[in-house]
């Protein structure tokens, strides 16, 4: 499989617009995410899409999800922390499965914490 990657001006204006969605949605944090199209099947050589942060309410939904089936509730994460973009990302079965979900983790990973004893 061939590494494709992003060109400096592509970067730069998902950077930019992430900026721009956070400071006019009054959000914490934006994620843009990026998945390269399948020339075989796929209408876009790119598609990209900004989700938020999730509030407690979603990220607490996506926890008692998580315990019956671990894909729907990611999935259930990604559509209600969509923000703007390309929305196949999250309807698209293989768009989803093999694109979007493996990036999901970045949106739900923890801070770095330490228990001082």
């Amino acid at each position: 499989m061939e590494t494709r990657t992003l060109s400096l001006q592509q970067e730069t204006e998902i950077k930019a617009k992430a900026v721009k969605l956070k400071a006019e949605k009054k959000l914490r944090k934006i994620f843009p995410m990026v998945v390269f199209g399948d020339e075989a099947c796929d209408e876009k050589p790119v598609y990209v899409a900004y989700l938020a942060e999730p509030t407690f309410p979603q990220f607490s939904k996506f926890m008692a999800a998580s315990k019956k089936d671990e894909v729907t509730a990611m999935r259930t994460l990604a559509k209600d922390c969509f923000v703007e973009g390309d929305k196949e990302l999250v309807d698209d079965d293989s768009l989803f499965l093999f694109g979007l979900m493996a990036q999901l983790s970045e949106v739900i990973s923890t801070r770095q914490s330490a228990l001082v004893n």
